[in-house]
Parts: C-alpha cells; sequence; structure tokens
C-alpha cells in the first residue's frame, strides 16, 4: 500500500471514502438548533472544543497536539455579539469524513468557560449538521500517502507522491486495488476528468 506501518506490513489500517460528502466544510455551521448562551465576553471569538454529541469527528482538547493528518478531529471557533451572546460556530479543522446530516455537536459551559477564560456563563449550545454543512474530503495527502481502491471502473486523476503534477490513470477496472502512494487525487465533483467511483484512499 501507499503508506507503511512501522513494521513494514503493506495492510491498510484505515480508509477514507474520497466521493462521499461526510466532511464539515470550512464554513459557519448553518444551524444552532440549541443556542440560550450568555455571559460570554462581548464581541470575542475563540476556539471551542465539542464536548458531546452524536458527531463522532471533533477534536478533544486531548487531541489537540496530535501532528496534523486525516485523524485530527474537527474545531470550531465561536463568536460572540457585543452582548456575549453567541452569533456563529465556523469550522476551522474540518476533521475526518464521517460526518451525517442530523447529527449534533455540543460545546459544555465548561469547554466555552475554558476557551474565553470566563467563569459564571449560562445556557446550553448545540449544533446540528445540515446537509449543506458537508461536502467531499479534500483529496490532499499532506502526511500519509495513500493506495486506492476504485470500486467501479473509469480513469482517475491523481499525484503521486514524489511528483508535482498530476496524472490520469485510465481504464481502471472495477475493484482494482492501485499499489502506489498518491499525494493528491482529484476527486471534488469539479474535477470531470475523474471518472472512477467508489474510490477509498487506504492508510
Amino acid at each position: 500500500m501507499g503508506y507503511y506501518q512501522n513494521n513494514l506490513s503493506d495492510f491498510a489500517t484505515g480508509g477514507i471514502e474520497l466521493q462521499e460528502s461526510k466532511t464539515l466544510k470550512a464554513a459557519i455551521l448553518s444551524n444552532l438548533s440549541t443556542n440560550t448562551i450568555a455571559g460570554l465576553p462581548a464581541s470575542s471569538t475563540a476556539i471551542v472544543y465539542a464536548t458531546g454529541g452524536t458527531y463522532p469527528g471533533a477534536a478533544s482538547i486531548e487531541t489537540v497536539t496530535t501532528p496534523r493528518g486525516v485523524t485530527l478531529g474537527a474545531t470550531f471557533l465561536v463568536t460572540t455579539d457585543g452582548a456575549g451572546a453567541v452569533t456563529s460556530v465556523t469550522v476551522v479543522n474540518q476533521g475526518p469524513n464521517v460526518g451525517v446530516a442530523a447529527q449534533t455537536i455540543e460545546f459544555s459551559l465548561a469547554s466555552l468557560n475554558l476557551a474565553f477564560g470566563s467563569t459564571g456563563i449560562t445556557g446550553a449550545l448545540t449544533a446540528t449538521i445540515a446537509g449543506g454543512d458537508l461536502d467531499r474530503p479534500s483529496g490532499i495527502f499532506n502526511e500519509k500517502k495513500p493506495a486506492l481502491y476504485v470500486g467501479g471502473t473509469g480513469d482517475i486523476k491523481l499525484t503521486l507522491a514524489s511528483d508535482s503534477q498530476p496524472i490520469v490513470v485510465k481504464s481502471i477496472a472495477a475493484s482494482t486495488i492501485l499499489p502506489f502512494a498518491v499525494s493528491r487525487v482529484y476527486n471534488l465533483t469539479s474535477d470531470t476528468e475523474t471518472t472512477a467511483t467508489e474510490i477509498i484512499a487506504l492508510l
């Protein structure tokens, strides 16, 4: 495979569905389904770590020092208005490709107090993910360089790990594993040269 473990095994230990829209967009979350927070510093911003909810891809304070890579979770920027109420929650680090509409992201009062250096915050803050909050993963691999599994016949535009320019690998048969390391897969809907489907990055 493209990424080797310390024991030089070529078995994949993780995968990313490159054509599934399960990655949080780096944008403002559209639905703060519970937003009764009061007492935050006025007109301020802070990085806040999610502490609950059904979305499994959020970073925690314990994982923030993990080297940036496909397993580092999503982080969020909370913005307040002049009265100290929350006006928006913006995705900063997009996290892994595991999001599904209707999942929730909760922020505890303790997490908000820690982020803003405050005490005495009241209320509750929960975001509910909408379909429009999700996109395909970028297809760019800065750390681990995956091999690819291709479920559906077609072509893939990609950049090999040691190259700077992309190539198009043509006429790939269904259910094929491409045993080379890639630094980028052109997997977005706008990447029309990629016609293969069910592409999974194997890590």
